[in-house]
């Protein structure tokens, strides 16, 4: 069995402030207190790792760098992938939640069910389905690097890990990832299964509120 270790990246500012954050806009960690990604490193650190892949985008690489560090394993050097990348919100990125709810909330449903619409479209959201597959593909060729009973450690985001998990596993009933959360996908004779999801308990402090900022 292969599996894979499906990691989100740690808080950022516009995390905290609930703004969208996609592919095209990328505010800074919160690096003040690293104690979340020793803890993730910890928990990580019981299982051997083959292969580290990660988002080329500098919030989910940066915490890749931060948590290898912090491992005690010797780890391979983290290897960008396209496909890992997070949704692109267009027009809506760095806009806050709560005034897109108030301003477009049908428009924002859609785009909280990740249901294509013209309008989400129109502003250069990404095509749902088209990311999901893009991230199912990334999925792929990592396990096709993989030998049999190895893992992979990857670092992503928030609304990409949750789309393209869903895909993975035909599980469609899976809701926003938390920050450093470890979600963990088998595959077995060519499929792909969730094992683990938002997994967490390893922190100390876990916001009741913290969830993809884009679902509501």
């Amino acid at each position: 069995m292969r599996r894979l270790f499906i990691i989100r990246h740690g808080r950022t500012q516009w995390n905290q402030e609930k703004r969208l954050q996609g592919a095209s806009a990328d505010s800074q960690l919160l690096t003040a207190d690293l104690t979340g990604y020793h803890q993730l490193a910890a928990y990580l650190d019981a299982y051997p790792f083959a292969q580290v892949y990660t988002s080329p985008i500098s919030r989910a690489a940066e915490t890749a760098r931060i948590v290898c560090t912090a491992m005690t394993q010797s780890l391979p050097t983290p290897q960008p992938l396209a496909g890992l990348a997070e949704l692109s919100f267009g027009q809506w990125e760095g806009r806050k939640r709560d005034d897109l709810i108030a301003s477009h909330r049908a428009l924002f449903e859609k785009l909280s069910r990740r249901e294509n619409d013209p309008g989400l479209a129109a502003l250069g959201v990404e095509d749902f389905t088209l990311a999901q597959a893009r991230f199912v593909a990334a999925l792929n060729q990592i396990v096709a690097a993989l030998s049999d009973d190895e893992n992979a450690l990857i670092f992503s985001h928030g609304g990409i890990s949750q789309l393209g998990i869903r895909g993975a596993t035909g599980n469609d009933r899976l809701l926003g990832l938390k920050n450093l959360s470890t979600s963990i996908v088998a595959s077995v004779n060519g499929q792909l299964f969730l094992d683990v999801y938002n997994q967490t308990a390893y922190l100390d402090h876990v916001a009741l509120d913290e969830g993809n900022v884009s679902i509501l």
